[in-house]
């Protein structure tokens, strides 16, 4: 029989009484647990302290009484929901709610409980003078050494300002959307007519305007649709139109795109298929993702040069498609922040301007969706392979 550590035995006991003081009345408030923190042994003092000082608000229930009620919570919570202490404790966590309990959210917090499951989800609350906060709350259960239930504990962070930002970028996109989108297309449209000549002939003064404003209104507009790409894709809803097709039909469709855009630099568009073999993908934004690396190889390359658009299939079960450029390159310390949001290549050495910044970051975001990968190989004065490959 090992021998009993005195010691032991009373920081033993001391906690128990702690916990039975504590278990037996509901309304327990913070000076009634401090005046037992002496009785507490040093490592549970610790994580005393720690809970109550932290700025997470903390909340414990005990679902073994009725009504599951709030037994303990820290300073942090009180600040938060604007009720004391002794406001809080006894009554059940739904009181924050008040009559807003249609949320879905707390029917997915009274399954997870029911099943003695952690969860993690946002809540709308109330504080004591009315106001909404919103409130990210992770509940997870506590079992006893048996595995029996005897306690939920309950992480608050008060998520208010983050829902203002997300409600003030949703009318920004909303605005981009209906707001701008809708009258550029028209000012484009009114642009195209007078400089095709259909509304009349103009001098080359007019003219020269004209091009100018109808350049400046087609960056804006894709400006705009990569703004609207990226809110669909950093919020996990831009979905493929996967079809299996001949991987040269989107060659085909950029250089017919393009090349008015090259022969105003006299840049040859050179197409080299090496693969006849269908491939799985979506044609449409595989044309953006060869759009955006195309454009650009022709913004930053000289005069008079060739750029070749490939495709080949490294393996039996990928696609590979490049654009090769003879233009001025890309340092090193330019190529590791290329495919980040709003980065442009460096414009001197007469590099051309006028880009979004958004471009690459969307090809990248593109490749991605269709599981596969994006790159470059590039130096200073040797041209740029820029590549990506779909599985």
């Amino acid at each position: 029989m090992s021998p009993v550590n005195p010691d032991d035995s009373d920081e033993s006991n001391k906690s128990e009484a702690v916990k039975s003081r504590t278990a037996t009345d509901p309304n327990a408030n913070l000076s009634q647990i401090q005046n037992n923190v002496k009785e507490l042994p040093d490592q549970l003092l610790l994580m005393y302290r720690a809970v109550e000082s932290t700025r997470n608000g903390v909340v414990i229930t005990d679902p073994n009484r009725p009504d599951n009620p709030i037994i303990y919570c820290n300073p942090a919570f009180a600040e938060m929901s604007g009720f004391r202490i002794d406001q809080i404790i006894g009554r059940n966590c739904r009181f924050l709610q008040r009559d807003d309990r249609e949320q879905p959210e707390i029917l997915e917090i009274r399954k997870a409980i029911a099943a003695e499951k952690p969860i993690t989800t946002i809540l709308r609350n109330y504080r004591k003078n009315g106001q909404v906060f919103w409130n990210e709350l992770t509940v997870s259960p506590v079992h006893d050494a048996s595995g029996k239930l005897i306690n939920f504990i309950g992480i608050q962070n008060d998520v208010s300002a983050r829902k203002e930002a997300e409600r003030r970028v949703s009318e920004f996109y909303s605005v981009i959307s209906h707001e701008l989108r809708t009258p550029l297309t028209s000012i484009n449209g009114a642009l195209r007519v007078i400089e095709d000549g259909s509304a009349g002939r103009v001098n080359a003064g007019v003219m020269k305007m004209v091009k100018i404003a109808l350049g400046n209104s087609e960056r804006l507009m894709r400006l705009i649709s990569d703004i609207l790409d990226l809110k669909k894709i950093e919020s996990g809803k831009f979905k493929l139109s996967l079809q299996k097709l001949p991987p040269m039909t989107v060659i085909d469709t950029v250089i017919e795109t393009l090349k008015p855009l090259a022969d105003e630099k006299k840049i040859n568009l050179i197409k080299d298929v090496k693969t006849h073999q269908s491939a799985l993908f979506d044609p449409d934004r595989v044309v953006q993702i060869l759009n955006n690396l195309t454009t650009n190889a022709i913004k930053y390359s000289p005069d008079g040069t060739d750029i070749i658009l490939r495709v080949e299939n490294p393996s039996s079960d990928s696609t590979r498609f490049a654009v090769i450029d003879n233009g001025y390159g890309i340092a090193r310390e330019e190529i590791e922040k290329l495919f980040g949001r709003f980065q442009q290549l460096d414009s001197s050495d007469k590099r051309a301007k006028g880009g979004t910044g958004l471009g690459l970051f969307i090809s990248k975001s593109l490749v991605e969706l269709h599981g596969g990968h994006i790159g470059v190989e590039s130096s200073p004065g040797h041209g740029s392979t820029f590549w990506f490959e779909i599985f």
